[in-house]
């Protein structure tokens, strides 16, 4: 088959977006991306043009409305003169202009299939329902990275539930660039003596970043051997509402690292190096690609008992369950890690395992594949 894969974000998720086009390509496929310009393409074995403008920071939202415009009609043109069987999108940035384009496209022949990571997005505005409902009535096959997707899809577009299909989200051990761990905390300035926490990834409300602070806050009142890592940019927001929960805590540089920013790849490794222990206090999310991280590195995880973690994390195997939104939850939970600290190890090594046995992108590939057959 020949495919055009797009990613609007490739700056977010070009971990999934190389690893899947590889796979399919492997698995036969011929296949071209039209992805951000703000990655370069050295993972990728396909070839990549550089187009989107959607993740740049120094541009206006007018700017890039423009280019999304243009880079559709690229798309639309490029794929219909080439004779591409599928177009497979990840995302809907400006859902009425995807609308309009993926329509042309569906007109002209082409399958349409999309990889939801989020079934609407966390920052939905009025029109989204309307356009997502529209978008998926386009599609001839949909995959969904979690099983729970199915029933939330189903509830939402319960007309377009026939075209859904589970195909889970692909390990990531190829990215985990690792470091020791003494090596890391005297790069990042991080206590040596000390059991790390770590919060990793883009700030916002819907990850609990305030329920982690909060959490952390309680625990660090009557105890000294903790320090907190909360690494990552603000999304639409700002970090002001969790500098006030930091100072009402009273928390301070001998227990916490706050380093808000958007962290370059060459350094990720050892932040997630550096910590003992990751921390997902999400309060909502549609699928586990994150968690797929955290192994690869060989870490467990405390997790919020949230559909999909519980796909993947195994309470007191691969990681600690918590309530979400739930301070004192979190806290429990913070507290039971930390005193089998010394089983910290087996069990990152219990879930780096567990991804390489059950999320290999080879046999996702074969999935997606055999989707791109049907109608």
């Amino acid at each position: 088959m020949k495919v055009l894969l797009l990613s609007q974000i490739a700056v977010v998720d070009y971990k999934y977006t190389y690893s899947l086009a590889n796979a399919l390509k492997a698995c036969g496929n011929e296949v071209e991306l039209i992805i951000d310009d703000k990655k370069d393409n050295d993972y990728c074995q396909c070839k990549c043009i550089n187009k989107f403008l959607t993740s740049r920071k120094d541009i206006g939202k007018v700017k890039k409305l423009l280019n999304y415009v243009e880079t559709y009609q690229f798309i639309v043109k490029k794929a219909i003169s080439e004779h591409f069987d599928v177009v497979h999108v990840q995302w809907f940035q400006f859902s009425p202009v995807d609308y309009y384009f993926l329509r042309k496209l569906k007109n002209n022949g082409i399958k349409i299939v999309v990889s939801v990571h989020d079934i609407l997005p966390f920052n939905e505005k009025k029109y989204d329902l309307t356009f997502h409902k529209k978008i998926y009535g386009l599609c001839n096959q949909i995959i969904v990275q979690a099983e729970t997707n199915i029933e939330r899809f189903d509830e939402l577009f319960p007309e377009d539930s026939d075209k859904v299909n589970f195909i889970p989200h692909g390990h990531f051990l190829d990215f985990a660039d690792k470091h020791g761990m003494e090596e890391s905390r005297r790069h990042l300035n991080i206590p040596l003596d000390k059991t790390v926490l770590l919060f990793f990834g883009q700030i916002k409300k819907v990850k609990g970043v305030g329920v982690l602070l909060e959490a952390f806050g309680q625990l660090a009142q009557h105890r000294n051997d903790l320090y907190l890592v909360i690494a990552g940019s603000v999304w639409k927001d700002d970090f002001k509402p969790y500098q006030e929960i930091i100072k009402r805590n009273g928390l301070n540089d001998s227990q916490l690292k706050t380093d808000i920013r958007f962290i370059p790849d060459d350094e990720v490794g050892f932040y997630y190096s550096a910590c003992d222990v990751a921390m997902m206090p999400y309060l909502d999310v549609y699928q586990s690609g994150v968690i797929q991280l955290v192994y690869a590195y060989g870490k467990p995880a405390v997790a919020t008992a949230i559909a999909p973690f519980m796909e993947i994390v195994e309470d007191g195997v691969t990681g600690y369950l918590c309530q979400p939104n739930d301070v004192k939850s979190l806290e429990k939970a913070i507290g039971r890690a930390v005193a089998e600290k010394e089983r910290f190890e087996k069990m990152g090594e219990a879930g780096r395992q567990k991804i390489a046995a059950k999320y290999s992108w080879d046999d996702i590939a074969k999935k997606v594949t055999e989707l791109y057959k049907k109608n």
